[in-house]
């Protein structure tokens, strides 16, 4: 298994810097299915800000263990490299189908069909939600298969403009500056409740799931040992600020029956009720900016992870084939560009489904998430002379600790049961299929069945594929770079 080492056949090297880092976090994570969820969550007033809270902590656990790993094998196959060096290649693949690709399938329909709704029904635009699902998917596609800095300029321009909308429109709402008058204050006094806390971590894990997508862009970092950690740590702050504005402008300006009505697209009501019709217009375009922004992140994450995992023979050879233009994963962007359009194409993804996907694709992260957390506990045990840029303090406690709240979360998905018992049915059918479809492949392409539950230790990890650090070492040699652009994207 060896890497493919023609300037054709490498991704971009040290194309783009921190900023685009930090952009990618917020712009996976930001989403329109976010600011739906966000805005229902806080129907429950303060309840829903302790779980925005808790969730937070998880994922900044997350952060630690993703930081640690990345760092060891800035690798643009990120997760599946990391599992397959603690647990071997059958979890690595798990790792992957369960990280990413179930998020393309689950939340990446409904994202991409909700600013949909709002361009053809909310204002005016006219055609059908699969005609606007088409052009938006489109447009990614094209800017992903257009290059790795095209792709960081979109997204660094849309994480600016919807970070600052989003905050002026949380300060305008909780100032009570809007053209209406506030029906009250903000986060209003109810009673607490374990139930409604625990029935809506769910709903505030998405609200910050996704940091991990900066990572299949290790190869392409200007300074990976660097920028991923703190491209994850201070994208997660800069999520937190603009949505706990958000969340206190909602609760100021509507009633909480109607933040917590899944038959409504709760941004467009709370951005209506504060600014009237010129907020309709300007949550409808940040809507349409952050699925993009969104969309953008995974369609330039998906294909980089299986563009990593078809060099390790466990993905078709065909994604780890580039154009040599400009150097993206083609094929891979193309065939990750296809669920969003199919579903919504078929109707699978609907109003009345969106939080059934959401909350399925939740499930899908936590799974990864708790292998992630496994493998830096193990990598520790089995490789504790290893080189870590970054060391994640008091190993294990932040990795039980997140793992316990994702178990939590995992448990309590939903309040409704009929929900909970729709979101665990397409996790459970998800999961079964990933089981089969990690285990046949791989046994297709190793020689015995034991060969894919072995940990790849990290030496051969480091031969398969061109580490990093030679990357860096330019004509002037060992961290003397060659000549270099003056500014990274």
């Amino acid at each position: 298994m060896e890497a493919q080492t023609s300037g054709a056949q490498q991704l971009e090297r040290r194309a783009v810097g921190l900023p685009t880092a930090i952009s990618t976090v917020f712009g996976l994570i930001v989403a329109s299915t976010v600011l739906l969820s966000v805005g229902q969550g806080y129907a429950a007033s303060w309840i829903f800000l302790i779980a925005m809270a808790l969730a937070l902590l998880t994922m900044y656990m997350q952060a630690l263990s993703f930081s640690e790993l990345a760092t060891l094998i800035p690798k643009a196959g990120s997760m599946n490299e990391y599992v397959r060096a603690g647990l071997g290649p059958f979890f690595g693949s798990l790792t992957a189908l369960m990280g990413y690709i179930a998020i393309v399938i689950f939340p990446g329909a409904a994202e991409a069909a909700l600013p949909s709704i709002v361009l053809s029904d909310f204002l005016g635009l006219g055609g059908s939600t699969t005609f606007w699902v088409a052009v938006i998917v489109v447009i990614v596609a094209a800017i992903n298969i257009a290059g790795v800095r095209q792709f960081a300029a979109v997204e660094i321009t849309l994480t600016g403009l919807i970070a600052l909308s989003l905050g002026i429109l949380g300060i305008i709402g909780l100032l009570g500056l809007g053209v209406n008058d506030p029906i009250g204050p903000a986060l209003p006094s109810i009673d607490f409740e374990w139930g409604i806390l625990s029935g809506l971590l769910g709903l505030a894990v998405f609200a910050f799931v996704g940091l991990e997508y900066t990572c299949p862009l290790a190869e392409e970092l200007e300074e990976p040992k660097r920028q991923l950690p703190l491209g994850m740590f201070l994208g997660l702050a800069l999520i937190a600020v603009p949505l706990t504005l958000y969340g206190f402008a909602a609760t100021r300006y509507v009633p909480a029956d109607q933040l917590g009505d899944p038959a409504n697209l709760a941004y467009m009501d709370i951005a209506i009720a504060i600014l009237g019709d010129f907020g309709k217009w300007w949550i409808g375009l940040i809507s349409v900016a952050a699925t993009i922004s969104t969309l953008n992140a995974v369609v330039a994450g998906v294909p980089r992870l299986l563009y990593g995992m078809a060099h390790t023979q466990q993905a078709p050879r065909v994604f780890g084939h580039l154009l040599p233009s400009t150097r993206t994963p083609a094929f891979g962007i193309i065939v990750v560009s296809l669920p969003p359009l199919l579903m919504n194409a078929f109707g699978w993804a609907s109003s009345e489904t969106f939080i059934e996907l959401i909350l399925a694709g939740v499930l899908g992260w936590a799974t990864a998430y708790i292998l992630i957390h496994i493998t830096l506990i193990v990598l520790r045990i089995r490789e504790p002379n290893a080189v870590r840029p970054f060391k994640a303090p008091l190993v294990p406690l932040p990795q039980l600790i997140g793992t316990a709240l994702l178990i939590w979360a995992a448990v309590k998905i939903f309040p409704d049961p009929e929900i909970r018992d729709h979101i665990y049915r397409d996790y459970l059918i998800f999961l079964g299929i990933s089981v089969a479809v990690a285990f046949l492949f791989n046994l297709s392409t190793m020689r015995s069945v034991r060969d894919q539950f072995r940990p790849v230790p990290l030496r051969e990890v480091y031969a398969e594929v061109e580490f990093i650090e030679e990357l860096e070492e330019g004509p002037g040699g060992p961290g003397r770079p060659g000549p270099e652009p003056l500014a990274k994207l």
